[in-house]
């Protein structure tokens, strides 16, 4: 009876050791999985990331279309970049290196090389009646046609070079 129940215990102890671990093919395996995940994954997080920075640029621009919308009220259509030297000033920061804004009123905003290559790095918010409009008509506020400005903005700018993958949706031109 003991040699019984000697060879009972017995059993499960070789049956545990040859199946701890995992085998090299099984490994592997795991590996190769992981690796294409990776592959994948990296470039769209940094297409993610760029597009984050694309919109914190969106964000800092606002102080200067407040800056364009309070001159256009008050003066009317002039210069805009002159008309609103003394009340819009930028830092660069990690992701945006300038921002200005041109004569029509129209703000210009540039890149660091991290977000977009150079040359293919600004985005051009413009004053527009036609907002919602698919391939809106900018207005020179410095013009005397720029007088009736609804105060509406557009960044779909036939000015913009910025990479269409990097363009958040709203700016983005549709076919």
């Amino acid at each position: 009876m003991e040699a019984m129940r000697n060879n009972l215990t017995a059993k499960p102890k070789a049956l545990a050791k040859q199946e701890a671990g995992f085998t090299l093919i099984e490994v592997m395996v795991v590996v190769a999985i992981i690796g294409i995940l990776v592959a994948v994954a990296v470039p769209q997080y940094q297409d993610y990331i760029a597009r984050s920075r694309v919109v914190e640029g969106m964000n800092l621009s606002s102080s200067a279309k407040l800056a364009v919308t309070e001159a256009f009220a008050s003066r009317g259509t002039v210069s805009m970049d002159e008309a609103t030297s003394g009340s819009f000033t930028f830092s660069p920061t990690r992701s945006v290196k300038l921002i200005e804004i041109t004569p029509s009123g129209a703000i210009a905003i540039d890149y660091q090389n991290s977000v977009a290559p150079e040359g293919k790095n600004t985005l051009h918010l413009v004053p527009t009646n036609e907002a919602d409009a698919n391939i809106p008509k900018p207005i020179d506020l410095s013009k005397p046609e720029g007088s009736t400005w609804s105060g509406g903005w557009t960044c779909r700018s036939t000015e913009t070079n910025l990479i269409s993958q990097l363009l958040p949706s709203e700016c983005r031109v549709s076919k």
